[in-house]
Parts: structure tokens; C-alpha cells; sequence
């Protein structure tokens, strides 16, 4: 592998990120997305499949292990989401149903601003370990192959 191919490797981990969660994004809008366009495991998206495959020749760089808990917590994240948007209102006797709707949809909302910002930490550590490869050497570059 070259470095060219390895950058390559990262910036189609990217889009595989980006991707997925312009569907959470599209599911939360109530758009019918297929399940498995969503991977709740962080292992079974494109991107951990990368992440655990083959970008582990990279295991030794800061950059690449500070991308895994952000990782890791937008797929948790993303399970809280699925999990709120399919619990049934719960209005009552001292809760109308619009109230009880609208909690939901604040509850919701409040969920995705969260996903979304942990995806900004992921895009913005998946730079820098692009920004790190980059900088390599050939030298330094052929140790970790």
C-alpha cells in the first residue's frame, strides 16, 4: 500500500461515515430508511469495517486510536435515537397527547444535535489522522506497513 492509497482508504472511510449519517439525519426526519442502511453496531458500518479491518495498520498512531471512542459513542448515540423514536408517547389522564408529542420531539431532536456533534469530533479527528499520514515520511510510512 502507498501513502496516496492509505489517504484514499481514509477519505472513503469518510464518506462511508458521512453517508451513514445522512441516514440516521433522514430517519429522524421520519423518511423511511432501510435498516440495514444504519448499522447500530460500530463494527458492521462501512466505516468500522474499515476502522477494525484494515485501517488497524495504523493502530499505532495517536490520531487513529483517538478516532475510536467518538466512534464507538456516535453508534450509541445513534441507538438512543432508535430506541426514543419507537417508544410510544406517553400521554395520559395529566398529559395531552400534543404535549406528550412534542416532549418526544424535543427529546428527539436533542438526541441528533447530539449525534451530529459527535460526528464533528469523528470528521475532525479523522483530519487529523489524514493530516498525519500526510506528513509521514516514506520512511515512517513503510514502518507501519
Amino acid at each position: 500500500m502507498t501513502k496516496t492509497e492509505a489517504i484514499e482508504q481514509v477519505r472513503k472511510a469518510k464518506l462511508g461515515h458521512k453517508k451513514w449519517v445522512s441516514y440516521a439525519k433522514a430517519m429522524h426526519m421520519g423518511i423511511a430508511v432501510d435498516k440495514d442502511a444504519i448499522p447500530m453496531m460500530e463494527t458492521d458500518c462501512a466505516f468500522g469495517k474499515w476502522y477494525y479491518g484494515p485501517g488497524q495498520i495504523f493502530s499505532d498512531l495517536d490520531s487513529y486510536q483517538a478516532i475510536e471512542a467518538p466512534h464507538a459513542l456516535l453508534h450509541q448515540t445513534y441507538m438512543k435515537l432508535f430506541k426514543a423514536r419507537r417508544q410510544p408517547l406517553k400521554s395520559g389522564f395529566f398529559v395531552s397527547k400534543s404535549k406528550a408529542k412534542n416532549e418526544k420531539q424535543n427529546n428527539l431532536d436533542g438526541i441528533m444535535n447530539q449525534l451530529i456533534q459527535v460526528s464533528q469530533i469523528l470528521l475532525d479527528n479523522l483530519k487529523e489522522f489524514e493530516d498525519d499520514i500526510k506528513n509521514m515520511n516514506d520512511i515512517e510510512f513503510s514502518r507501519l506497513i
